[in-house]
C-alpha cells in the first residue's frame, strides 16, 4: 500500500504489548522501532525519520504527552495514536494541537490489533 508509513515507533513500557504490536505491524510490512521510555523514544526519533508512533501515556521518566510534544519539534510530520490503559484519558490542548483527538485514543489492551492498524492507516487517507 502506498499510504503505509515506512518507519513506525511503538512507545510502551510493557514489553508484551510492544512485542505483540511490533509483530503484527512487521507482518503488515512496516519497519518497526520499539522504546520502553520517552527518553529512549526521543533518541530513536533523533536518529530515524519515524512516520508514525503508537504512544502510551503513563511511562517511566517523561510521559507520553511530553514525548509527543518533543517528537513533533524534531519531526514535524510525525503522526500519533495514543494507546493507553487510562480509560478517562483526554488529550490536553498542547497534544490536540498535534492532531491527537479522541478518535486517535485507543484503550489498551486493544482486543483486536486490526482496530489499532485501522486508526494508523486512516491518518494517511
Amino acid at each position: 500500500m502506498a499510504d503505509k508509513p515506512k518507519k513506525f515507533l511503538i512507545l510502551d513500557d510493557e514489553d508484551s504489548i510492544r512485542q505483540s504490536i511490533a509483530a503484527y505491524m512487521e507482518d503488515d510490512g512496516y519497519t518497526v522501532f520499539q522504546a520502553a521510555s520517552g527518553e529512549e523514544a526521543l533518541e530513536i526519533v533523533k536518529k530515524h525519520p519515524i512516520d508514525e508512533a503508537v504512544v502510551d501515556i503513563r511511562l517511566p521518566g517523561i510521559d507520553g504527552n511530553t514525548f509527543m510534544i518533543e517528537a513533533k519539534k524534531i519531526l514535524p510530520n510525525i503522526k500519533f495514536v495514543v494507546h493507553t490503559g487510562s480509560a478517562d484519558y483526554i488529550p490536553p490542548e498542547a497534544v490536540k494541537k498535534l492532531g491527537v483527538t479522541l478518535d486517535k485514543v485507543l484503550i489498551k489492551p486493544a482486543s483486536d490489533l486490526n482496530v489499532l492498524c485501522k486508526a494508523l492507516k486512516e491518518q494517511y487517507n
